[in-house]
This record gives C-alpha cells, structure tokens and sequence, in this order.
C-alpha cells in the first residue's frame, strides 16, 4: 500500500501503552522497536540486540525465505537497508508469557528512491537468559509480515533504482540501489 509519507493510514485503533514497571524481556523488546525505528542509521546497535544463537523465520511460506541465523540476518538487513532511507514502526499490542513476547505492529517506511509504504504484522520474540546486569537477548525471531506490501514496496523501489540509473542520477543515500 503505497502513499505520501507519514500519511494518516493507521491499522488498527488499539494503541499499546506501556505497563509502569515492564518486564526484562518487554525492555528488550522496546529497545527493539527504538533500535528498529534508527537500524537504518545505526545497524550495529539493533544487531546488538540478538544472541549469538539467534534464529530468524520471516512468513509466510509463500515468500520462500530461508530461516537465518544472526551472520545471515546481518546480511539481509545490510541489503534491505541498501533501499530504506526513514522507517517508522509502531506497536498497537503485545502479549506476554514468561519467554516469549508476540506484538502486533505496524510500520510507514521511505525508500531512497521515494517509495513510500505501510506495512502491518506479528512478531514473535523469545529471549535467551541475560548475563548479569544486562537485558535478555533476542533469540528467536517469527516475523509474520504483510507479504503483499514488502513485495510492492521493493518492486517499485528497484523500478525507480532502475530510471535513476538509466538516468545517471545516484540514490539518495549514493548507492545504486542494485541487489
């Protein structure tokens, strides 16, 4: 779905608020979601946030991804974020078990080309038990995403890559936005 930036597109009327004192695990998960929103200025700092061991799923099956472990998830977002010039993502609900966390949330990301998209899904988050002081590290990852948007998204993304190269013109961020 695609639209001017920041439109006024809102998935969902629930907005989550916060509880006073959160959980370990729901910290990491706000730090998640703060990292996330800046991983296109700063990847180091939301990559920190996995455990050595982590496992990455992204659904449906239909998108045929690989499940990928955290050297495999580094490349995927150093690729994805070749295309993302402003991301914003926001939680609308979350539940929480002992080990486990799944939110609904959504996101409004522009491309370097100007593409504009709003994206919903459902993240499960499991978490590694922390060291000493520190919050637990995300190790597991089920990302169930809006198939329909990423797919667009990317596909009119690598299109006006695509013109602006024809056109000798560099990206917005100086790359060629090639795969």
């Amino acid at each position: 779905m695609s639209g001017q930036w920041a439109s006024v597109w809102q998935p969902s009327t629930l907005t989550y608020t916060p509880p006073e004192n959160p959980s370990r695990n729901l910290q990491t998960l706000f730090a998640y979601v703060e990292a996330r929103n800046s991983w296109h200025e700063s990847p180091d700092s939301f990559l920190a946030l996995f455990d050595d061991n982590l496992e990455h799923r992204i659904l449906p099956q239909s998108l045929e991804k690989p499940v990928l472990n955290k050297k495999q998830y580094r490349e995927l977002i150093s690729g994805l974020l070749r295309f993302i010039k402003a991301y914003k993502m926001t939680l609308h609900d979350v539940i929480e078990t002992e080990d486990t966390i799944v939110a609904h949330a959504s996101s409004v990301t522009q491309g370097v080309y100007g593409t504009c998209s709003t994206s919903e899904y459902m993240i499960t988050l499991r978490f590694a038990p922390p060291s000493e002081g520190e919050l637990p590290k995300i190790s597991y990852v089920k990302e169930f995403v809006d198939s329909l948007s990423s797919v667009e998204f990317f596909k009119e993304e690598r299109r006006r890559a695509q013109l602006a190269k024809s056109q000798g013109s560099p990206s917005l961020n100086g790359s060629n936005g090639s795969d």
